[in-house]
């Protein structure tokens, strides 16, 4: 049963919570929390529950101190991280609703049952779920025919790291990417391996179902081989994955790229030359993290940074050293032209567009007082706007809607209805509308939030 956060007290009688009775249970601490003496320090007392195999005693624990981010992880008589206790993590899965503090869950050493799985997608489903973040270290499936939950109502970012070698039909990572086409709320995900290679078929089939993830991290530990090489697999070329960045396939807007091998030279002459045609193109990365770029030449990072400077989007490019420890030009450039698309930038390119169209002085005179509330915004805002608004160029036009929408939002947010129908009026009488999308936006918040009467009528 769903607990409710208004009041949080303790259970009436805590021992009866207990399932296993094991000796760890008489360490002071436990017993404190036993029997409600002293106040409970979760770091310390929830790996003690976990290694006592008291999953319902864990609950009681994560609610009562009200804990957000938790760990399930056993560690055996050497410090070394053990397999969890069978039924922990269903247990867990059982009884997630009653502690709806809880948004972070990690969990090491598990071999997910279809059971398992099926409680899982029961409790993600949930539309009161308020999990937001998953881990999984080093967790199998008990066959290749195992479902992972195909649905999640509210994770946001998911990792799945692999430090042991795992033997299966189906690698474990693959089992589960098949499955998170489904997860529209997932935003970032990080996938690391360490005795395997990445697959990169299945990596960019999931990016290509599922639009939203928009930030990725990748660490092999091994490099595949390149395609000149006699053991190549195309499927585990990351090649695949730069080749739809550069023709601007994927959403991604960041991306930490950890594949190297220093011993492998025709992979990293590979990986490098993609990579470089990537960025030559792409248009959607603002990060990027390649911690294997320190391994190249000089000659391979000239040519880097020269296909960089057909690139506009890029802000951040790091490990900085091979560059001399700091941003390669082109990426500086782009730091500095982000400023034509701040809040000040808007108000000043809606300014100059109005010009351009010859406003009334008395109209233009008080669209200005608030649009462009200095001469630096005017001189820079204006006149860019200025001449993007008189070019039938498609990222101008977008540029131009996008700037247009912002302001008329903002006119909304401010409560600000003269100026926004004295805006709105202003292009519809020049016959100038919004692209779809962005009017869709205009429209949809002024339905929700009451101002459809700051819109013009049929509008």
């Amino acid at each position: 049963m769903k607990r409710s956060n208004a009041v949080i007290a303790a259970a009436p009688n805590r021992r009866s919570l207990i399932q296993h009775h094991l000796p760890l249970l008489n360490d002071a601490e436990v017993v404190a929390f036993l029997d409600n003496t002293a106040p409970p320090r979760f770091s310390s007392l929830s790996y003690k529950l976990v290694q006592a195999n008291e999953p319902a005693l864990l609950i009681e624990l994560i609610w009562m101190t009200q804990a957000r981010d938790v760990s399930v992880c056993v560690v055996d008589a050497a410090n070394h991280v053990a397999p969890l206790h069978d039924g922990f993590l269903d247990y867990l899965l059982q009884h997630i609703d009653e502690v709806p503090c809880l948004n972070k869950l990690s969990v090491q050493q598990v071999v997910l049952s279809t059971a398992c799985c099926t409680l899982m997608q029961t409790a993600l489903a949930d539309p009161t779920c308020t999990l937001t973040s998953l881990i999984f270290v080093d967790c199998s499936f008990v066959d290749a025919h195992v479902q992972f939950p195909l649905h999640a109502a509210s994770i946001q970012s998911l990792r799945w790291q692999q430090t042991i070698a795992i033997a299966g039909a189906v690698p474990p990572m693959d089992q589960m990417l098949s499955a998170l086409a489904g997860w529209t709320p997932l935003k970032s995900l990080s996938l690391s391996v360490r005795e395997n290679l990445l697959n990169f078929a299945t990596i960019t089939q999931l990016l290509g179902h599922n639009p939203n993830i928009t930030d990725l991290s990748l660490a092999s530990h091994i490099a595949p081989a390149a395609p000149d090489q006699m053991d190549y697999q195309p499927q585990k070329d990351p090649a695949l994955l730069l080749d739809l960045l550069g023709n601007n396939q994927l959403r991604m807007t960041h991306l930490f790229f950890d594949v190297r091998d220093g011993n492998n030279l025709a992979f990293n002459q590979h990986f490098i030359d993609s990579l470089s045609r990537c960025l030559m193109n792409n248009t959607t990365l603002e990060s990027l993290c390649v911690p294997g770029i320190r391994m190249y030449m000089q000659e391979d990072l000239l040519q880097l940074t020269s296909n960089l400077s057909f690139n506009h989007e890029l802000l951040s490019l790091t490990p900085l050293g091979p560059f001399g420890n700091q941003m390669p030009a082109p990426v500086r450039r782009n730091q500095r032209q982000r400023y034509w698309f701040s809040p000040e930038f808007v108000q000043g390119a809606v300014e100059g567009y109005l010009r351009s169209l010859a406003v009334p002085a008395e109209l233009g005179k008080r669209l200005a007082q608030y649009y462009a509330p200095t001469s630096a915004e005017r001189a820079v805002g204006g006149a860019a706007m200025s001449l993007v608004c008189k070019s039938t160029y498609q990222g101008a036009v977008k540029l131009r809607s996008e700037c247009l929408r912002e302001a008329i939002l903002d006119h909304m947010r401010t409560n600000n209805q003269v100026s926004c129908l004295d805006l709105l009026n202003t292009l519809l009488q020049h016959h100038v509308n919004l692209l779809p999308e962005d009017k869709q936006v205009v429209v949809a918040y002024a339905k929700n939030f009451n101002r459809l009467n700051f819109l013009p009528q049929g509008y």
